[in-house]
């Protein structure tokens, strides 16, 4: 899957499905156990190629891992991609905006956010997310519509990372 987005530097947020549960291992994270459910992932993209060029990356199912994010991308299915070509990084503000979503949890404490202070990059919601609470700027892709539908899910703690599997 290739799409087409501007080589500018920017920041994003990538919405993703997940139909089924599975214990995934990213890097030195450890094991946890994904659930069916919505997931938003909050990145920047700030080197060479932009934000075309980082989302294009995250989106292959075969490659290197690198990120955090490539671990989980097989078990994933791309709803929607959410930027900005701020020059400003943003990767913190807009994850303390789904951190503070009354609707969000954090699947996986430090999940891409190993080079700050933010608890993760990552966060799972039960329903798929409307994420109104962007800047107006935002621009959004739709790669698949989804009907919002309830999935069955351990409780989390707001705030908590989801126990590693034995």
């Amino acid at each position: 899957m290739t799409i087409d987005l501007p080589s500018q530097p920017g920041t994003y947020c990538l919405v993703f499905s997940c139909s089924t549960s599975s214990p995934v291992t990213i890097g030195k994270l450890g094991t946890y156990q994904i659930n069916p459910g919505y997931y938003c992932y909050i990145g920047s993209a700030f080197g060479q190629g932009g934000l075309k060029s980082r989302i294009n990356r995250h989106l292959q199912i075969n490659k290197r891992h690198h990120w955090h994010l490539d671990y989980l991308i097989s078990h994933l299915t791309p709803l929607n991609i959410y930027y900005s070509t701020d020059t400003i990084k943003q990767e913190c503000q807009w994850a303390e905006l789904l951190f503070e979503d009354e609707q969000s949890s954090i699947p996986i404490k430090k999940f891409g956010s190993s080079d700050c202070n933010c608890p993760a990059h990552l966060f799972y919601y039960e329903f798929n997310p409307q994420l109104k609470t962007f800047p107006p700027q935002c621009l959004t892709i739709v790669l698949q519509s989804s009907v919002a539908q309830k999935v069955e899910r351990p409780p989390t703690l707001k705030g908590k990372d989801t126990p590693p599997v034995p």
